[in-house]
């Protein structure tokens, strides 16, 4: 794993297989921080080394203090969800 020492933020996860080689990395990129508090990647990247697939994930509109408590988020809430 690749870490911003400074914002300590991820930039690079390496994910290995059970023989020791190089499966998967995992980069996380345009970085914003909102309030003033929370650093969000825009994009992460995965790219599978061994079938050469690749993964985009975009993220936007991120929403913070929704009004959302931890009893949001118990097996009993979740279930109701839909």
């Amino acid at each position: 794993m690749w870490i911003d020492q400074s914002e300590y933020r991820v930039q690079k996860v390496a994910f290995y297989d059970r023989k020791d080689s190089l499966l998967k990395t995992l980069v996380f990129r345009g970085y914003r921080q909102y309030l003033e508090r929370h650093w969000r990647a825009d994009e992460m990247y995965m790219e599978n080394h061994q079938t050469g697939k690749t993964t985009l994930l975009s993220w936007q509109d991120y929403r913070f203090r929704t009004g959302l408590e931890d009893g949001d988020f118990n097996r009993n809430s979740l279930k109701r969800v839909k």
